[in-house]
């Protein structure tokens, strides 16, 4: 208890003097006492609950036997407000922040707990609204509903600013936050049963069901500018008191502005507390100066240039700066460039939908790397991730492409012996329920004799793998004569292909509907030439 028992006693008597003959429902403490910042002379703050409460809410001050703020309400439009904003949040948001319940508990934890289910519901909301399905891959921290609910409020209502700095900073402020917090995890866990979201002992991640449809069906929804308008409304109604009482508030709301001190950086950035399972969450579309910034350079230089091909969106990104030089692979999932997949899916319209959702696309990019990491396939670590700047940032690796590779066999004349090695590795990812979607050699990085799959952003779980075969055959074919050359390359790569996979993907590969989009570029003798040695090699 933060309050002693005399205090509690004397709370519950001065709630009685204010409810006269109707019996006290409810008491609960909040404030600057139960928070641990109070002043000598700082008076107590209380919530009253009292049934078939005729003025419904109001503002009562008692001086004696101990000088408490009352706000009195009527219990079923405490729990109207808890539920459904019924009062603008004006008595439920207090149960946001520490509070002591002195009598009936129960109606206080109920009220807190449903309050805070829809403080969750809400922001998930707003989240999926702005993240899309990458949403999915937060990892968001309980604490994170608490502050962002609180600056939300302080918009509304600046001068609860002061109150909310005090709580989060004073000496009792990391007690404050886990007991505040401990009511986001019940409902959390609440949510859980309704598969809206997965609780973990930290953190929640939204369910696989949950969407900004389901979320708008859970939620009565209530704009925060109306939401704000009430609260205002409630509060004028409430305050119905003497201009003396009006001229005390003033100047102790004068007296917070001018203490209100710093304000705690989960307060004033709450996204900051997001995270991801890999690689750094920047909470803004700054990306150059937040990765300069983690790497401890204060003053630093860039310079960035394009990689692949002319439509990429990747580039190379080398900060220098406090003695050391990094560099980085950046990847913008909004660049105009992307165009490119519009046009590629209306030219493979029979065979193959392309993902076009700078979100999505980014999504499957980020979510890709991270199940082929985790079943041993080569991928370049992801470092961070911007949603707001639609941007992936993984490690740079020295290497040269599948593509080059080929080309300098070619020129060279030896055989590109590490096509076969593409062919087990593309076998081995389709084994994992992984289609990488866009199998370009150009797609490929060569490390170390190590093979990298570098773009992922249209890599999908049991996707359409004869795709995958067929894109790299017709594809690394295109506008050649050379069909000696054509069948070296098919024979590597499909016997690669079925040392770890199996035919039926092959043989699939050769439907009409995979070849119709890759024949204006195939010559007939080099589509004969793939055809004829695939099932040489696959025995189909």
């Amino acid at each position: 208890m933060r309050l002693s028992e005399e205090e509690r006693k004397k709370i519950v008597e001065a709630a009685g003097q204010v409810a006269g003959k109707s019996p006290v429902y409810g008491v609960a403490a909040y404030g600057s006492k139960v928070a641990g910042y109070a002043r000598e002379d700082s008076d107590y703050d209380a919530i009253l609950l009292i049934e078939r409460y005729s003025e419904g809410v109001r503002y009562r001050y008692v001086k004696q036997p101990i000088p408490v703020s009352f706000i009195v309400v009527d219990s079923s439009f405490f729990s109207e407000d808890a539920s459904s904003s019924y009062l603008g949040e004006f008595v439920a948001g207090r149960l946001l922040n520490v509070y002591e319940p002195i009598v009936n508990e129960d109606a206080f934890r109920n009220a807190e707990i449903e309050y805070k289910r829809r403080v969750i519901v809400e922001s998930l909301y707003e989240l999926s609204t702005d993240y899309g399905e990458f949403l999915e891959e937060i990892m968001i921290p309980y604490e994170f509903f608490l502050f962002d609910k609180l600056k939300k409020r302080a918009r509304i209502y600046p001068p609860a600013l002061y109150s909310y700095i005090q709580t989060y900073t004073c000496p009792m402020a990391e007690e404050n936050k886990k007991q505040s917090v401990s009511g986001f995890v019940k409902a959390a866990e609440a949510l859980q049963k309704r598969g809206v979201v997965k609780c973990y002992p930290d953190y929640l991640k939204i369910g696989k069901s949950a969407g900004t449809d389901v979320f708008g069906r859970i939620l009565s929804l209530f704009s925060l500018a109306t939401r704000g308008i009430t609260q205002y409304a409630v509060h004028g109604y409430a305050g119905r008191v003497s201009l003396r009482v009006v001229k005390e508030e003033a100047s102790s709301k004068l007296r917070r502005r001018k203490m209100k001190g710093r304000v705690p950086k989960e307060l004033d950035e709450p996204k900051s507390l997001l995270r991801i399972e890999k690689g750094l969450f920047v909470p803004s579309s700054d990306m150059v100066r937040y990765l300069a910034s983690f790497n401890g350079m204060d003053d630093f230089t860039t310079e960035e240039r394009g990689i692949g091909e002319v439509y990429s969106t990747t580039s190379v990104l080398t900060i220098s700066g406090s003695g050391k030089t990094l560099r980085f692979v950046v990847k913008r999932f909004s660049d105009v460039r992307a165009i490119k997949w519009v046009l590629l899916s209306i030219w493979a319209a029979t065979s193959r939908k392309f993902t076009m959702s700078p979100l999505s696309r980014m999504h499957r990019e980020y979510k890709a790397s991270l199940l082929l990491k985790n079943f041993g396939i080569d991928v370049p670590e992801i470092v961070a991730v911007s949603v707001e700047g639609r941007t992936i940032v993984k490690e740079y690796i020295e290497g040269i492409t599948l593509a080059d590779y080929i080309r300098k066999c070619e020129d060279e004349r030896k055989n590109p012996e590490l096509v076969r090695s593409y062919g087990e590795l593309l076998a081995r990812v389709h084994r994992c329920s992984i289609a990488v979607g866009d199998t370009k050699p150009s797609n490929v990085l060569i490390s170390n004799e190590k093979l990298y799959l570098t773009d992922l952003e249209q890599a999908s779980q049991d996707g359409d793998y004869s795709w995958d075969i067929a894109e790299f055959l017709y594809y690394t074919s295109k506008l050649t004569l050379n069909e000696s050359r054509v069948r070296t390359i098919t024979s590597l790569f499909v016997s690669g292909y079925i040392s770890e996979g199996n035919t039926e993907n092959i043989a699939r590969a050769f439907s009409a509907k995979y070849v119709a989009p890759f024949r204006p570029f195939l010559t007939p003798g080099t589509l004969a030439a793939i055809k004829e040695t695939a099932a040489n090699v696959a025995g189909i």
